[in-house]
């Protein structure tokens, strides 16, 4: 910048009609120069963090899409290991009941392990049968 000789300052006159010296408007301009600099200089600071994280969200979303359909996945599988667990049981119960009454109809009497087992199921074989002895 080149300087020239240097002038007097010449008074401006101000908003409210107050007359302001030249050399301190030229002083209030800096400073105003300076504090938009600052100010913009914070504004693309904060553009900058908005956009990380607008991106991060957008990844978060993304993220979140795949745990819910992985979670869906899981919870049919859930679902069908329930059903074949119910049908597994009632196949259990049936064939408990063909044995039991299959041991009754010849008169054979059910060993303790298997009396066990249907006790702790909850079945009762009828009392008139009786126990195998131990081997």
């Amino acid at each position: 910048m080149r300087r020239t000789a240097h002038r007097p300052a010449l008074p401006v006159e101000a908003d409210a009609g107050a007359l302001v010296p030249q050399d301190e408007l030229k002083a209030l301009q800096r400073q105003l120069a300076t504090k938009t600099r600052i100010y913009q200089r914070r504004v693309e600071i904060l553009q900058s963090k908005l956009r990380s994280q607008s991106c991060e969200i957008d990844r978060l979303e993304a993220e979140n899409s795949e745990q819910r359909q992985s979670n869906n996945v899981l919870q049919l599988e859930v679902a069908r290991l329930k059903r074949a667990q119910r049908t597994n049981v009632q196949d259990l119960a049936h064939l408990a009941a063909w044995l039991v009454s299959l041991a009754n109809a010849k008169g054979v009497a059910l060993d303790p392990a298997t009396l066990d087992i249907l006790n702790r199921r909850g079945w009762h074989p009828s009392k008139r049968q009786a126990r195998a002895g131990r081997p």
